[in-house]
């Protein structure tokens, strides 16, 4: 007999192999003692064949003697085995709770993923908020789900999602119920008496920081709820309300950017994040919504695009900011040594663990634990680390004893998870738990006047690092570097200007101290001109790349050196008033020529 519960490789597999074990054994055993127990029976029955001088009374005797020894045996396997067999029921009825456990938060993780994919997609509030109640009604598989938007302490807006089952009974929330969760903040869960039409009602808050700005109501007519529901509920608004408030702030920022980020770092610590781009903007807004949950996080970016001092920022503004942020690269670190990295081992675990050492998760215990480039997580460890993300309970290489440590999970990848997950790669259930909420860091080359910031930012580092006193970058320069297309992101351009600040011999930077690669692309031998037409376009291509910005660059600058005079500025750079005329023309400079503003 073999028994299985829960597919290979899932978090209920080594519980599940161990009842499966202790069944076989119960079953071998069970043989062994029925064939002792045949056996017994023809040695009595040998016994009782004999021809020989024994007495009757003698023989009688050994014969119940014999008998009373086989009953003891059959009486004391009869007491073993009903302990073991109520035993292997209590750890089949545990096992198929922690089944449905596991596939009840599964179905949660995956209905938060995909609200919270909703609400970065700028859905309306009224499009989310639905989606919202019928996730509820999904989760919990209830008759019906409403959300209430709360406003002032009043309920402004409601949004009721009915399963099938419903029939036509239609739900009407206790204004009692409300107040009471409304006053308290806390969550109320009322069972009905069965002839009642009322149902069995379960609300829980939904809170802006510690305002109640939302109701979750759920209700079921056939069945009560269960604590264990409750927490689901509350688990889908903890970490999915804060989240809501992205809509408005989303249209304050495309309206005045500067503004939104000055208050952005007036009220949150974002000291290590150099930006001044809309879009990153956006996820900064994000990181501000976010920070003070418990909710589990993915960033997905390119290399180089600055995921870890993102995941710094969640940390250094949440509760957690005075508790340890430990980072742990899962790409860097072969395969064999990444389970003791994560959760550590005790001495002699193997041949030269010479003393215990402490696991990253262990080490983090109270604050934050980044896992970089999770998409490289082997799939033996992918169910380790699903273990310990549904009970924060981990064994370190060499233990028995159940260890326990607080963190939250920040996680980052520059693979796309979804597409593994479909070929099989990577855990669904994992990728829901860590999928609360996606942030989306945008390349280098999409962040809208971003290449200049971070270019004088670096150049002040280095320059400090190198102690040399340059100042400033020449327009040619930065021309070339704002053309580049930084496959290497951020990374890249720290690389390209840490080097021509260690080349550079005057206080500017030029063209000539940037790499070949940022001045000029080169030509690939297959991409050369076979005709006219194609070489003519490739001329464009490259006065548009490299000339025209230098072009574009020095007009400018003869303009704020003639005061926007166009006269004064042609003779300062050494050009008749038409030509410099048609270079504006040609770049459509005119409009960007503002008169200077009156002085007081």
């Amino acid at each position: 007999m073999k028994v299985t519960i829960g597919r290979s490789g899932d978090p209920l597999r080594v519980p599940s192999e161990r009842f499966t074990a202790d069944l076989e054994q119960l079953k071998k055993e069970s043989a062994d003692h029925i064939r002792k127990s045949f056996d017994s029976i023809v040695t009595i029955k040998d016994f009782l064949s004999e021809n020989g001088e024994i007495s009757q009374s003698d023989r009688y005797a050994k014969l119940v003697a014999k008998l009373e020894s086989v009953e003891k045996k059959l009486s004391r396997f009869e007491d073993s085995l009903n302990d073991r067999v109520a035993r292997l029921i209590r750890e089949y009825e545990k096992l198929k709770s922690e089944s449905e456990v596991l596939s009840r938060e599964k179905k949660l993780f995956k209905e938060l993923y995909d609200l919270s994919s909703l609400i970065l997609s700028e859905k309306t509030d009224d499009v989310i908020f639905e989606a919202i109640a019928r996730a509820a009604a999904e989760i919990l598989s209830c008759d019906h789900a409403l959300l209430q938007v709360v406003s002032d302490g009043k309920v402004a807006a409601q949004y009721l999602a009915s399963n099938s089952n419903a029939g036509s009974q239609k739900f009407t929330p206790s204004k009692q119920i409300t107040n009471a969760v409304l006053n308290t903040g806390d969550p109320v869960m009322i069972e009905s008496a069965a002839a009642s039409s009322l149902g069995c009602t379960l609300c829980v808050p939904m809170k802006t920081d510690d305002d109640v700005t939302g109701l979750l109501h759920a209700v079921r007519y056939k069945s009560p709820f269960t604590i264990f529901e409750m927490e689901l509920l509350k688990t889908l608004s903890e970490r999915l309300w804060p989240s809501i408030r992205l809509g408005t702030v989303r249209a304050a920022i495309n309206i005045e950017p500067d503004v939104a980020l000055e208050n952005l770092r007036s009220r949150l610590d974002f000291s290590e994040i150099v930006t001044s781009s809309p879009e990153m903007t956006r996820v900064l807004e994000v990181v501000g919504d976010v920070a003070q949950t418990e909710s589990a996080v993915l960033i997905e970016g390119e290399s180089g695009t600055g995921k870890e001092l993102l995941a710094r920022a969640l940390h250094f503004n949440s509760k957690r900011k005075d508790e340890p942020f430990v980072a742990i690269n899962c790409a860097a670190i072969p395969e064999t040594l990444l389970e003791s990295e994560l959760f550590g081992y005790e001495k002699g675990a193997f041949t030269g663990a010479v003393a215990r050492k402490f696991g990253k998760f262990e080490q983090a215990n109270g604050g934050t634990v980044f896992l970089d480039e999770i998409g490289d997580l082997p799939q033996f460890l992918q169910v380790k680390l699903l273990r310990f993300l549904q009970s924060h309970e981990f064994e370190p290489l060499g233990s028995t004893v159940v260890k326990k440590a607080d963190v939250r999970i920040i996680s980052a990848t520059k693979k796309n998870l979804a597409r593994m997950v479909e070929a099989g790669e990577f855990r669904d259930d994992l990728f829901y738990r860590i999928n609360v909420i996606a942030i989306k860091l945008p390349a280098l080359i999409e962040r809208t006047g971003e290449i200049e910031v971070l270019a004088y930012h670096f150049l002040k580092k280095y320059s400090q690092k190198n102690e040399k006193n340059i100042s400033s970058i020449d327009r040619g320069a930065m021309a070339y570097l704002k053309n580049h297309g930084y496959p290497g992101n951020i990374r890249e351009l720290e690389n390209i200007i840490e080097r021509a600040v260690v080349l550079c011999k005057g206080d500017r930077l030029t063209i000539s101290e940037l790499p070949e690669s940022v001045v000029r692309r080169g030509i690939e031998r297959s991409d050369a001109p076979s005709n006219a037409g194609e070489f003519n376009d490739l001329k464009r291509k490259l006065w548009r790349e490299t000339i025209g910005p230098i072009e574009m660059e020095f007009a400018l600058g003869l303009l704020e050196r003639g005061n926007r005079n166009i006269s004064e500025a042609a003779r300062l750079g050494g050009l008749h008033r038409k030509q410099l005329q048609r270079i504006l023309k040609r770049y459509k400079l005119n409009a960007e020529i503002r008169p200077e503003k009156k002085k007081d």
